[in-house]
């Protein structure tokens, strides 16, 4: 087996085959309908907007709709990747759906299940089946905690809830999350040493007062054990990814797709 950029190549890619391919005049959103050599066909939708990012579905009915089952995430770093599968439950639907393509349009909310499998890269080690689940759901359920505090926290703050670019969302969160590690001119006004207690974990003395200040308490222990900094580190795009959820779905809808490949 040859492994090359959160891919296992051990012949699997080799295992579908391209029956169809939908694509957006601006070429950003792109459908294909594929064929698995054991008959299976599915769809899987992607946007140059969110790489990384695939959902995966059932191929239309005579009316146009369909299933959506789960989602293909990919969230590298300096020194790896997680890659995983996540199970969804919602549908979509082709409008006007003809030889020539149609109008992709989501019906409602898409729920997010459970991860389902994954694969792991840290340095030399890697990990897949349930060597690999048991941590990627483990981050999953932090990222859910620190995600959700996140909406709330801009919420009560009066800030704009969306971030339309990874580095726009990095830039915003990381000086609030992470003080110690940024230059003074960058710190949120709230930061203070004055008086403070302090913790040192993962070669970072973090300031466990600022911590209590701003975080709830499900997330002190994250924060000052340096948890919440690997997380980010070794997860910053799966947790923009998750933030930023509803936007990604909607990103989808309501978009013209015309057939280029039969």
């Amino acid at each position: 087996m040859v492994q090359k950029g959160g891919e296992l190549l051990d012949g699997s890619a080799f295992e579908e085959k391209t029956v169809a391919v939908y694509r957006s005049r601006e070429k950003t959103i792109e459908l294909r309908e594929l064929r698995h050599k054991d008959g299976e066909e599915y769809l899987e939708i992607s946007s140059g907007d969110w790489p990384g990012f695939v959902l995966r579905g059932d191929l239309p009915g005579g009316d146009g709709s369909f299933e959506l089952s789960g989602a293909r995430i990919l969230s590298s770093h300096l020194q790896g990747w997680n890659e995983f599968d996540l199970d969804l439950l919602g549908s979509a639907f082709f409008e006007g759906l003809n030889d020539a393509g149609g109008v992709l349009c989501m019906a409602g909310e898409v729920e997010r299940v459970q991860i389902s499998s994954g694969r792991i890269r840290l340095k030399g080690n890697y990990l897949s089946g349930t060597a690999a689940l048991v941590p990627l759901r483990n981050r999953r359920e932090r990222i859910l905690v620190l995600t959700e505090w996140m909406g709330e926290w801009l919420n009560d703050k009066h800030y704009p809830a969306m971030f339309m670019s990874q580095k726009e969302f990095e830039d915003f969160w990381k000086p609030r999350l992470f003080p110690e590690l940024v230059s003074r001119k960058k710190r949120p006004a709230e930061y203070s040493a004055d008086n403070a207690e302090w913790g040192r974990a993962d070669s970072v003395r973090w300031n466990r007062s600022y911590t209590e200040s701003l975080l709830p308490e499900s997330l002190w222990e994250l924060r000052n054990s340096g948890a919440l900094l690997r997380d980010w580190e070794e997860a910053l795009h799966w947790i923009f990814i998750e933030y930023s959820w509803d936007m990604i779905i909607n990103s989808f809808n309501d978009t013209a797709l015309l057939k280029t490949r039969r």
